[in-house]
């Protein structure tokens, strides 16, 4: 299967359509892929513990789909607590994602 990665700078909470890239993720997850949602920018607050998206997100990762946050964007918007099964990551990981660590590469 293919590993799929998948970039939301959006936040989740803002647009909605933005439920609808955690419900690709998942049914990529089903399908066999590997999926990585990496969250960046705004994308990040949907990410805070407590949060109703953020239950998702660990539902997510407990399917198996890694979930990660840039650790930059947390502190800019101040997000200081992650929901379970969310990890925090940088920048540097996401280039080598793009550039060797996935077959497909889906930004929103």
């Amino acid at each position: 299967m293919a590993r799929y990665l998948i970039v939301d700078s959006r936040d989740l909470t803002e647009y909605t359509n933005g439920r609808y890239i955690q419900k690709v993720a998942g049914k990529l997850k089903e399908d066999g892929n590997d999926v990585t949602l990496f969250l960046i920018e705004n994308g990040v607050i949907a990410a805070r513990k407590g949060g109703d998206i953020a239950k998702n997100l660990t539902d997510l990762s407990k399917r198996g789909a890694k979930v990660l946050v840039d650790d930059i964007s947390c502190k800019a918007r101040g997000v200081a607590q992650l929901a379970d099964g969310i990890s925090q990551s940088n920048v540097d990981q996401l280039a080598d994602l793009i550039t060797e660590g996935s077959d497909k590469v889906i930004w929103y």
